[in-house]
């Protein structure tokens, strides 16, 4: 996909990583290029009508050449509220790319789902999830940016989840990314809508940022920060 692709790569699986309440990572629109890696760690705090919540994510990604790439993510999570809820999973995916012109992309992603669900009590056992992605990278004041915009479907047994979502980012300055991201996640009670907003310094090939997220649908409250963290090797 070339050089200004990959410089893309670099700031958009932050904006992808920072999760929804129980929503996978995911890679986006792009794949990574034949043999290179990329593992990314989030933790996650909120409180709200719902008590406590921690939550990590680890997501290694490598580039199998060609559009192709594949993604593990291993995910856990402790809500501490009226009831004390631990939980943890992992997601194996295989992902399909097709550039659009000299900035565009577009992806397709199936993954199979394996151990505990985040989703909640009342969706047990294994289950897939499928994913289409489309996104496009763009130079303004001489920095480059990205916009990613995506839809998925997950279930387990009899337990569906819906996800469409919308995301930015800016590399406003050397070694600086600021990434807007907002998205909705419906299926059986489940309704919710999630904004967030994070900032991303590189140092030495490391990536170290923080992020805020928020609950906007109204339905309920729920707020906290996410600290993050970006290998490529």
């Amino acid at each position: 996909m070339g050089e200004r692709h990959w410089k893309l790569k670099r700031a958009l699986p932050l904006a992808c990583l920072a999760p929804i309440a129980h929503q996978p990572a995911h890679a986006g629109a792009w794949s990574l290029p034949q043999g290179a890696h990329q593992w990314l760690a989030t933790i996650a705090r909120e409180t709200g009508d719902f008590g406590e919540a921690w939550r990590a994510d680890d997501f290694t990604e490598i580039g199998m050449g060609d559009g192709w790439g594949v993604n593990i993510k291993v995910e856990s999570e402790i809500r501490i509220g009226t009831t004390y809820d631990d939980r943890s999973g992992a997601r194996l995916g295989i992902q399909k790319a097709f550039a659009l012109g000299e900035r565009g992309s577009i992806a397709i992603q199936a993954s199979a789902l394996l151990g505990e669900s985040l989703d909640g009590i009342e969706c047990e056992g294994e289950g897939y999830e499928v994913r289409a992605a489309i996104g496009s990278s763009f130079s303004l004041w001489s920095q480059e940016g990205f916009v990613n915009l995506e839809t998925g479907h997950r279930a387990r047994g009899d337990c569906e989840r819906n996800v469409t979502e919308a995301a930015i980012g800016y590399d406003f300055s050397p070694g600086w990314n600021l990434t807007l991201k907002a998205w909705t996640e419906g299926g059986g009670e489940t309704r919710v809508a999630k904004a967030e907003a994070s900032l991303m310094r590189d140092l030495w090939g490391i990536g170290v940022g923080i992020g805020w997220r928020e609950e906007i649908s109204g339905n309920f409250e729920e707020k906290g920060w996410v600290v993050s963290g970006r290998v490529r090797f």
